[in-house]
Protein backbone atom coordinates (compact mmCIF):
# COMPACT_ATOMS: atom_id res chain seq x y z
CA UNK A 1 0.00 0.00 0.00
CA UNK A 2 1.15 3.18 -0.82
CA UNK A 3 2.16 5.69 1.66
CA UNK A 4 -0.97 8.07 1.80
CA UNK A 5 -3.25 6.87 -0.21
CA UNK A 6 -6.13 9.08 1.49
CA UNK A 7 -4.54 11.72 -1.04
CA UNK A 8 -6.03 9.83 -4.03
CA UNK A 9 -9.13 11.45 -3.13
CA UNK A 10 -8.06 14.44 -3.28
CA UNK A 11 -7.15 13.57 -7.09
CA UNK A 12 -10.50 14.03 -8.10
CA UNK A 13 -10.61 17.64 -6.88
CA UNK A 14 -7.65 18.22 -8.57
CA UNK A 15 -8.51 17.24 -12.01
CA UNK A 16 -11.68 19.36 -11.71
CA UNK A 17 -9.55 22.34 -10.46
CA UNK A 18 -7.37 21.96 -13.35
CA UNK A 19 -10.46 23.61 -15.43
CA UNK A 20 -11.88 20.04 -16.54
CA UNK A 21 -14.95 20.45 -18.69
CA UNK A 22 -16.99 17.57 -18.53
CA UNK A 23 -18.36 16.70 -22.72
CA UNK A 24 -21.89 16.14 -24.06
CA UNK A 25 -22.44 12.81 -25.50
CA UNK A 26 -23.04 13.16 -29.35
CA UNK A 27 -20.73 15.93 -29.66
CA UNK A 28 -18.69 15.67 -32.46
CA UNK A 29 -15.72 17.58 -33.33
CA UNK A 30 -14.34 18.90 -36.61
CA UNK A 31 -11.12 18.09 -38.08
CA UNK A 32 -9.23 21.38 -36.37
CA UNK A 33 -11.00 20.30 -32.91
CA UNK A 34 -9.57 17.03 -33.52
CA UNK A 35 -6.30 18.46 -34.18
CA UNK A 36 -6.34 20.69 -31.04
CA UNK A 37 -7.50 17.68 -28.57
CA UNK A 38 -4.75 15.18 -29.97
CA UNK A 39 -2.08 17.76 -29.74
CA UNK A 40 -2.56 19.08 -26.64
CA UNK A 41 -3.20 15.52 -24.04
CA UNK A 42 -0.34 13.78 -22.05
CA UNK A 43 1.38 11.39 -23.68
CA UNK A 44 3.50 7.92 -22.71
CA UNK A 45 6.55 9.90 -24.46
CA UNK A 46 6.08 13.17 -22.15
CA UNK A 47 6.72 11.12 -18.96
CA UNK A 48 9.18 8.74 -17.12
CA UNK A 49 9.34 5.81 -19.31
CA UNK A 50 8.95 3.78 -15.55
CA UNK A 51 5.50 5.25 -14.87
CA UNK A 52 2.18 3.28 -15.33
CA UNK A 53 -1.18 4.80 -17.23
CA UNK A 54 -4.98 4.34 -16.21
CA UNK A 55 -8.20 5.71 -17.18
CA UNK A 56 -8.27 9.35 -15.92
CA UNK A 57 -11.75 10.06 -13.96
CA UNK A 58 -14.08 11.92 -14.97
CA UNK A 59 -15.35 14.24 -11.57
CA UNK A 60 -16.92 16.64 -13.04
CA UNK A 61 -18.54 19.76 -10.78
CA UNK A 62 -18.78 16.79 -8.19
CA UNK A 63 -16.51 17.84 -6.15
CA UNK A 64 -17.74 22.18 -5.93
CA UNK A 65 -21.16 21.12 -4.86
CA UNK A 66 -22.72 22.71 -2.00
CA UNK A 67 -19.52 25.55 -2.05
CA UNK A 68 -20.52 28.99 -2.15
CA UNK A 69 -17.12 30.27 -3.28
CA UNK A 70 -17.11 27.89 -6.23
CA UNK A 71 -20.28 28.86 -8.04
CA UNK A 72 -18.82 31.03 -10.79
CA UNK A 73 -16.53 27.98 -11.58
CA UNK A 74 -19.35 25.23 -11.36
CA UNK A 75 -21.34 27.55 -13.58
CA UNK A 76 -18.19 27.83 -16.17
CA UNK A 77 -17.66 24.20 -16.40
CA UNK A 78 -21.37 23.64 -16.91
CA UNK A 79 -21.64 25.92 -19.48
CA UNK A 80 -18.42 24.60 -21.34
CA UNK A 81 -20.17 20.89 -21.74
CA UNK A 82 -21.05 21.76 -25.44
CA UNK A 83 -17.49 21.77 -26.35
CA UNK A 84 -15.34 18.95 -27.57
CA UNK A 85 -12.79 17.35 -24.99
CA UNK A 86 -10.14 15.25 -24.44
CA UNK A 87 -8.58 13.52 -21.44
CA UNK A 88 -4.92 12.32 -21.38
CA UNK A 89 -4.42 8.67 -19.31
CA UNK A 90 -3.65 9.54 -15.93
CA UNK A 91 0.25 8.71 -15.71
CA UNK A 92 1.76 7.67 -12.19
CA UNK A 93 4.71 6.60 -10.61
CA UNK A 94 4.51 2.62 -9.74
CA UNK A 95 7.22 2.68 -6.40
CA UNK A 96 5.07 2.19 -3.64
CA UNK A 97 6.63 5.14 -1.63
CA UNK A 98 5.59 7.27 -4.44
CA UNK A 99 1.94 9.55 -5.06
CA UNK A 100 3.61 11.24 -7.75
CA UNK A 101 0.87 11.49 -10.69
CA UNK A 102 -0.08 13.74 -13.83
CA UNK A 103 -2.76 14.50 -16.13
CA UNK A 104 -4.66 16.75 -18.63
CA UNK A 105 -7.87 17.68 -19.91
CA UNK A 106 -7.58 19.56 -23.74
CA UNK A 107 -10.21 21.46 -25.02
CA UNK A 108 -11.46 23.45 -27.86
CA UNK A 109 -13.72 26.88 -27.89
CA UNK A 110 -15.42 28.05 -30.94
CA UNK A 111 -13.00 30.81 -30.88
CA UNK A 112 -10.11 32.89 -28.39
CA UNK A 113 -13.49 34.97 -26.72
CA UNK A 114 -14.69 31.80 -25.75
CA UNK A 115 -11.95 30.60 -24.05
CA UNK A 116 -10.56 33.74 -22.35
CA UNK A 117 -14.50 33.91 -20.46
CA UNK A 118 -13.97 30.37 -19.36
CA UNK A 119 -10.51 31.36 -18.26
CA UNK A 120 -11.97 34.62 -15.92
CA UNK A 121 -13.71 32.83 -12.72
CA UNK A 122 -10.40 31.00 -12.08
CA UNK A 123 -8.54 34.37 -12.05
CA UNK A 124 -11.32 35.92 -9.50
CA UNK A 125 -10.30 36.94 -5.98
CA UNK A 126 -12.09 33.77 -4.59
CA UNK A 127 -11.22 31.23 -6.98
CA UNK A 128 -8.40 29.96 -4.18
CA UNK A 129 -10.70 29.19 -1.05
CA UNK A 130 -12.79 27.85 -3.77
CA UNK A 131 -9.93 25.10 -4.01
CA UNK A 132 -9.18 25.28 -0.91
CA UNK A 133 -12.33 24.21 0.45
CA UNK A 134 -12.81 21.89 -2.46
CA UNK A 135 -9.68 20.08 -1.64
CA UNK A 136 -9.93 19.68 2.27
CA UNK A 137 -13.77 18.09 1.43
CA UNK A 138 -12.13 15.84 -0.20
CA UNK A 139 -9.60 14.68 2.29
CA UNK A 140 -12.57 14.02 4.46
CA UNK A 141 -11.11 14.61 7.69
CA UNK A 142 -7.80 12.90 7.04
CA UNK A 143 -5.50 16.24 5.39
CA UNK A 144 -6.19 19.57 5.50
CA UNK A 145 -4.77 21.47 2.40
CA UNK A 146 -3.03 25.01 2.20
CA UNK A 147 -4.06 26.81 -1.37
CA UNK A 148 -1.77 29.87 -3.21
CA UNK A 149 -1.47 30.81 -6.22
CA UNK A 150 1.01 29.92 -9.00
CA UNK A 151 3.25 33.10 -9.81
CA UNK A 152 5.60 31.97 -12.03
CA UNK A 153 3.13 30.91 -15.69
CA UNK A 154 3.70 34.25 -17.79
CA UNK A 155 5.48 32.91 -20.02
CA UNK A 156 3.21 29.91 -21.01
CA UNK A 157 1.01 29.72 -23.61
CA UNK A 158 -1.28 32.69 -24.00
CA UNK A 159 -2.52 32.90 -20.64
CA UNK A 160 -1.83 30.42 -17.87
CA UNK A 161 -3.26 30.25 -14.07
CA UNK A 162 -2.61 27.77 -11.64
CA UNK A 163 -2.91 27.17 -7.97
CA UNK A 164 -0.74 25.06 -5.46
CA UNK A 165 -2.48 23.05 -2.69
CA UNK A 166 0.43 22.23 -0.09
CA UNK A 167 -1.90 18.94 2.03
CA UNK A 168 -0.79 17.87 5.11
CA UNK A 169 -2.42 14.60 6.67
CA UNK A 170 -1.76 11.20 8.00
CA UNK A 171 -2.11 7.86 6.61
CA UNK A 172 -4.11 4.96 7.29
CA UNK A 173 -1.39 4.02 10.03
CA UNK A 174 -0.68 7.27 11.39
CA UNK A 175 1.93 8.18 9.87
CA UNK A 176 2.73 11.89 8.46
CA UNK A 177 1.71 12.71 5.22
CA UNK A 178 2.87 15.42 3.04
CA UNK A 179 2.14 16.23 -1.05
CA UNK A 180 1.85 19.04 -3.56
CA UNK A 181 -0.93 19.62 -5.69
CA UNK A 182 -0.19 21.74 -8.68
CA UNK A 183 -3.57 22.64 -10.41
CA UNK A 184 -2.76 24.79 -14.04
CA UNK A 185 -4.62 25.84 -16.84
CA UNK A 186 -3.22 27.22 -19.96
CA UNK A 187 -4.99 28.86 -22.81
CA UNK A 188 -3.15 28.47 -26.51
CA UNK A 189 -5.73 30.25 -28.75
CA UNK A 190 -8.91 29.15 -28.72
CA UNK A 191 -7.90 25.88 -27.08
CA UNK A 192 -7.04 25.23 -23.42
CA UNK A 193 -5.28 22.70 -21.21
CA UNK A 194 -6.37 21.81 -17.32
CA UNK A 195 -3.35 20.10 -15.83
CA UNK A 196 -2.65 18.44 -12.37
CA UNK A 197 0.47 17.03 -10.91
CA UNK A 198 0.97 15.26 -7.60
CA UNK A 199 3.83 14.47 -5.88
CA UNK A 200 4.99 13.93 -2.25
CA UNK A 201 6.57 16.72 -0.02
CA UNK A 202 7.75 19.03 -3.29
CA UNK A 203 6.28 20.45 -6.74
CA UNK A 204 6.78 17.48 -9.30
CA UNK A 205 10.25 17.20 -10.89
CA UNK A 206 9.05 16.67 -13.85
CA UNK A 207 5.80 18.61 -14.13
CA UNK A 208 7.67 21.63 -15.87
CA UNK A 209 8.92 20.07 -18.68
CA UNK A 210 5.37 18.04 -18.84
CA UNK A 211 3.30 20.78 -19.26
CA UNK A 212 5.77 22.19 -21.79
CA UNK A 213 6.06 19.26 -24.48
CA UNK A 214 1.94 19.23 -24.21
CA UNK A 215 1.73 23.34 -24.44
CA UNK A 216 4.32 23.02 -27.63
CA UNK A 217 2.48 20.48 -29.38
CA UNK A 218 -0.82 22.36 -29.21
CA UNK A 219 0.98 26.03 -30.08
CA UNK A 220 2.27 24.46 -33.07
CA UNK A 221 -1.43 22.78 -34.40
CA UNK A 222 -3.12 26.22 -33.17
CA UNK A 223 -0.10 27.88 -35.29
CA UNK A 224 -0.68 25.99 -38.09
Amino acid sequence: MRQGRWIAVAVGVAAAVALVAPAVAGVKSAASDKAILRAGVVTTADVPSTWTATKQTDSGTKSYKGIASCKQIVAAMDAARRGPRALSPQFSDPALTSNALVQDTVYAFKNVKAAQQYLAPYKASNAGTCFQVAFNKASRGQGQATVTPITDLQSVGDEAVGYEASITGTDQNGKPVHAIADVIGVRVGRAFLGFDFLNNAVRLPQGVAIMQAAVSRLTSTVAG
